[in-house]
């Protein structure tokens, strides 16, 4: 039984330690881990955890768990501002403006009452 506390209070502290230095892998594998297989995975491995070990190591591998997730989401939210940046909207074709301007709604349908009444849209579509 010794061993076991011995083995816990290792682990504990290691985990400890990772969190507090911040002791993350690489951004790479960090977006890797960041898919729902790997997720559930780790739940797993999680619950398997607190059951049998302490408790408090499974908080701490939680947390970093936690932190490893969000290191993978912070990379991909600056590379995709960066893009962003690169490849600036391009202006919308006055043909698009008429299609985003235009009220599907109103077009009659061929199953409809023929004695529906359909008003122009010329308002809309000016530009």
């Amino acid at each position: 039984m010794k061993g076991v506390t011995i083995f816990e209070n290792i682990i504990g502290i290691l985990v400890a330690l990772m969190i507090i230095f911040q002791i993350l892998p690489s951004r790479q594998t960090c977006r890797e881990l960041n898919n729902p297989a790997y997720i559930i995975a780790f739940l797993i491995f999680l619950v398997a955890v607190f059951s049998v070990l302490n408790p408090a190591i499974g908080l701490l591998l939680l947390i970093y768990g936690y932190q490893v997730l969000v290191h993978g989401k912070k990379e991909d939210d600056v590379r995709n501002k960066q893009l962003a940046e690169l490849n600036p909207e391009r202006e919308v074709e006055l043909e698009e403006r008429v299609i985003q301007n235009t009220d599907f709604t109103r077009i009659k349908n061929q199953y409809e009452d023929q004695a529906t009444r359909v008003s122009p849209i010329i308002e809309k579509l000016r530009i």
